[in-house]
């Protein structure tokens, strides 16, 4: 059987078709690298072509094939972000290429796996912050406020005590743990970047179950609160992940319960308000809907022989905020994209506008003359 041909390489026919040695002018010409970065490169010793000589052609550099094949490696060590002072050991033969690739590769994998999470808390701030910037630097007072709200319930003052009973080996399990959460969550690498969040948020979910108290799968805004600034759980995920950790935990947490949420209302409302193009809503629906969000965020709701008017006005008011929350991202094709990627939801942010206004509406304990 007749052996292949030997395919040439661009190195081959560089070697045959150009005339050697060459100028800095000429390989800048062939390659497209400046002479400006030519000289950089002789400056810190990566590429030192022969000269022409003390006092021959005024000592011009001249370049060999081999130079040019030394120049074609530091561009491409160049392109995956290489540092010009990591290279020698590479280009010299000291360090394997195949190796060093593979680490440059696994920490560019990791810096996307950062800017996912920092996209998501972009979109997550935009949702639930007036002021870009302020969510992004400092988080909400929308959050801060429901963060003090669960954290003078009595839930949390029993999740107090269990802590202050717990020995030193059960405190040690319960940081090792979440330690372990959070490092896969920041090092995860599913083909599906939403499944992975959702899977972390389970995680969570049950770690808060084990150590706080139980909370129902739509109640995970108090998982949400674990890590505003200030607290041990931020302060923590800050020494494993670094600073911007507690915010992409946050992000997560919020946009898996907003997806929970939105599915949940979706097949509630659907099965209440029919399939109009304006549906209308009841103000029994109403009222079941605020109680329902409530109750299921972790919202204290007083029974109803102890509501007033007062304690339903604040209830509507964090009805408001949800409905707003999912307004928005229904209204943000990425955020409503990754919430619902199959389409089950039957609502829109519209319909969420609309369910806030009926709230604001009804009154139930109107005053008496």
């Amino acid at each position: 059987m007749p052996r292949k041909p030997k395919m040439q390489t661009s190195n081959d026919l560089i070697r045959e078709n150009c005339e050697w040695p060459m100028t800095a002018g000429q390989v800048a010409k062939l390659t497209g690298v400046t002479t400006r970065a030519l000289q950089h490169y002789d400056e810190k010793g990566l590429l030192c072509p022969e000269r022409s000589g003390e006092g021959v052609a005024n000592n011009r550099k001249l370049y060999s094939p081999e130079d040019i094949d030394r120049l074609k490696q530091i561009v491409v060590l160049g392109s995956y972000g290489f540092e010009l002072k990591d290279m020698p050991p590479i280009l010299d033969g000291e360090r394997s290429l195949t190796d060093a690739l593979a680490d440059r590769i696994e920490e560019l994998r990791a810096q996307e796996r950062y800017l996912q999470h920092l996209i998501l808390f972009a979109r997550y701030a935009e949702i639930v912050g007036d002021d870009l910037f302020e969510t992004l630097a400092f988080g909400t007072s929308e959050v801060d406020a429901f963060a003090e709200l669960v954290r003078s319930s009595p839930a949390y003052a029993d999740k107090a005590i269990r802590w202050e009973s717990m020995d030193d080996t059960g405190l040690e399990h319960l940081w090792d743990e979440l330690g372990a959460i959070i490092v896969d969550f920041l090092g995860g690498e599913d083909e599906d970047p939403f499944a992975h969040i959702e899977s972390t948020v389970r995680r969570l979910r049950t770690w808060f179950c084990t150590y706080f108290f139980e909370v129902g799968d739509l109640d995970l805004l108090g998982i949400w609160t674990l890590f505003e600034d200030g607290s041990e759980e931020a302060e923590f995920a800050s020494e494993v992940g670094g600073e911007a950790t507690p915010g992409f935990l946050q992000s997560a947490v919020f946009l898996v319960w907003l997806k929970s949420m939105a599915l949940e209302l979706s097949a509630m409302i659907e099965g209440g308000v029919g399939g109009d193009a304006q549906p209308s809503i009841s103000e029994n629906q109403v009222v079941f809907l605020v109680d329902f969000v409530c109750r299921s965020c972790g919202y204290p709701v007083p029974e109803a022989a102890e509501l007033d008017g007062e304690g339903w006005a604040t209830m509507v008011e964090f009805f408001e905020t949800v409905a707003g929350y999912l307004q928005n991202a229904f209204e943000d094709e990425g955020i409503a994209t990754l919430i619902d990627p199959d389409g089950e939801s039957v609502v829109d942010g519209a319909l969420f506008e609309r369910m806030a206004q009926a709230a604001r509406e009804v009154e139930l304990f109107p005053e008496r003359g």
